[in-house]
């Protein structure tokens, strides 16, 4: 099954001292990493800081950020690691929805 993209989404919460930049940076960061492992990014939002519905590491509010991509299967976990590794990360989900493409197919008639 080698060949198969997915699309995913990762939905973000970053500590709440996070400023403009630093959202920006952790964004760039996440894009980055979803080249390197052979992934493209295809929207990004930004929904600002947001009360949360109970506390994260002690934090009432964060930056919330969502970006959906699509990339291998194979090459997610990776990405997921290296994100969570990222200091400024309160909380990170990724899903994935429908398959993007694959290996051609013969047409249904």
């Amino acid at each position: 099954m080698q060949g198969v993209i997915r699309e995913y989404e990762a939905m973000m919460i970053l500590h709440p001292s996070s400023d403009e930049a630093a959202v920006e940076k952790v964004q760039s960061q996440f894009a980055e990493g979803v080249s390197r492992h052979g992934g493209r990014v295809l929207e990004v939002q930004n929904h600002g800081r947001q009360k949360l519905s109970y506390p994260i590491r002690k934090s009432q509010e964060g930056m919330l950020f969502q970006v959906r991509f699509q990339m291998a299967p194979a090459q997610l976990p990776g990405l997921e690691k290296a994100a969570r590794l990222s200091e400024s990360i309160l909380r990170l989900m990724v899903v994935h929805g429908t398959k993007a493409a694959a290996s051609p197919s013969p047409a249904s008639s």
